[in-house]
C-alpha cells in the first residue's frame, strides 16, 4: 500500500515567538516533506484562513535540500497568544498528510545586555529564533546540522540600536557550492541591525516564498572565502560592498573570538567595527576593521549569527549596549 507523505516540523509542534524580543518581521516555521511520490501540493493555513502555497527545496537559496520548506509568517498577521498553523502535503497519488503547529506569540522586550550560555539552553528557540536551517545546540555551542545558503539564527529585538557583540566561532569547513550562483563565497559571522528578509521578486533559482532578499540591514562583520579574492575578514554593507577588508586565513577547528560593534558615526551613517583573534590569546587592543556604514543601512535592528555554506560552531553570545 502506498504510504502518504511525511512532514517533519524541525522545531516541534509547539513553538514560541516574541518571548525574548522580536528579532525580525517574520516568524519562521521550518521543516521538510518526504514522499515516495512527487509532492503535488504543499500548503499552509493560519488560524483557519485561506490555504497558502509553499515552495519546496532545493532552490539554491534558503531551501537547501529536497522537500525543505520555510513558512514565513508576517508578524502583523499573528494574534497575541496561540496561533494555529496547519501544513498539508498532497502527493501524486492524491494522498494527503497534515501537521498542526501551535505558535504562541508574545510581545516581551529583550533589554540589553543579553547573553546566551548554550550549555544551559534546552531548545534553541528559547533564546533565539531560527530563520533558516536545522541547528543543534549543547555545551559545545550552536551549529547548523546541514551546510547551506545562509543558515541563520536571529537574536534580540529590532529596537536594538548601538551595541557590541562577542562570540567565539570555530570554522570546520566550507562547501564548494559557495562558488556557484547565486553565491560567490563562503562566510561566517554576525549580522548587525537585522529586521528580516525582503522580497526581491522572482528569478530562475528562487521564488518569492520564502522571501530571500537579505537587505536592508546595518552591516555584516565576518570571515569569508571568496572565489576570486580568497580568505579575508570584511565588513559587508547592504549595498553588497566590502567597505573594509583585510586578508586573513582562519585555521580549521580552532576557535576564534569575533567582536563586532555598531555605534554612532557621522550624521546618519553609523560606525561599524570588527576584530577577530584566536580564543587562546589575549584580545588585541586595535580593531582589525572599522568603517562608516552605508546610507542604506538600518538605524536599529537585532543581530543574527550566520553561516553561509560553512560548517561552523558558535559559542556563548554576549551583547552589550553602547550609548
Amino acid at each position: 500500500m502506498q504510504a502518504p507523505p511525511t512532514i517533519d516540523i524541525w522545531y516541534g509542534s509547539e513553538q514560541r515567538f516574541g518571548h525574548c524580543g522580536q528579532p525580525q518581521r517574520w516568524a519562521n516555521i521550518l521543516g521538510r516533506v518526504r514522499s515516495d511520490q512527487p509532492i503535488r501540493q504543499l500548503t499552509c493555513t493560519l488560524n483557519g484562513g485561506a490555504a497558502r502555497p509553499l515552495s519546496m527545496g532545493p532552490d539554491a537559496r534558503r531551501l537547501a535540500a529536497p522537500g525543505d520548506f520555510n513558512i514565513d509568517l508576517d508578524c502583523r498577521d499573528l494574534a497575541p497568544g496561540a496561533n494555529t498553523i496547519v501544513v498539508a502535503a498532497t502527493d501524486g497519488a492524491g494522498l494527503t498528510t497534515m501537521r498542526t503547529v501551535t505558535l504562541t506569540v508574545a510581545g516581551d522586550p529583550c533589554p540589553l545586555p543579553y547573553t546566551i550560555d548554550w550549555a544551559r539552553v534546552e531548545q534553541i528557540q528559547d533564546v533565539a529564533h531560527v530563520v533558516d536551517g536545522r541547528w543543534t545546540c549543547g555545551a559545545h555551542g550552536v551549529s547548523p546540522l546541514e551546510i547551506g545558503y545562509d543558515r541563520l539564527l536571529a537574536i534580540g529585538d529590532m529596537a536594538w540600536r548601538n551595541y557590541e557583540v562577542l562570540v567565539p566561532i570555530t570554522v570546520h569547513g566550507i562547501n564548494a557550492a559557495c562558488f556557484q550562483y547565486p553565491s560567490v563565497h563562503a562566510g561566517v559571522g554576525v549580522i548587525m541591525r537585522w529586521k528580516g528578509h525582503a522580497n526581491w521578486g522572482k528569478d530562475e533559482w528562487a521564488s518569492g516564498q520564502p522571501c530571500f532578499g537579505p537587505s536592508p540591514y546595518g552591516a555584516i562583520g565576518w570571515y569569508c572565502v571568496f572565489h576570486d579574492a580568497g580568505p579575508m575578514l570584511n565588513l559587508f554593507d547592504p549595498d553588497f560592498q566590502r567597505t573594509a577588508e583585510v586578508s586573513r586565513t582562519l585555521a580549521l577547528h580552532v576557535p576564534y573570538l569575533f567582536r563586532v560593534r555598531v555605534e554612532p558615526g557621522e550624521g546618519v551613517r553609523s560606525l561599524y567595527s570588527l576584530k577577530v583573534w584566536p580564543a587562546h590569546e589575549a584580545e588585541p587592543a586595535a580593531w582589525d576593521l572599522r568603517t562608516l556604514g552605508s546610507y542604506a543601512g538600518l538605524s536599529e535592528g537585532a543581530i543574527m549569527l550566520g553561516a553561509h555554506h560553512t560548517a561552523a560552531t558558535f559559542g556563548n553570545v554576549t551583547v552589550t549596549p553602547l550609548p
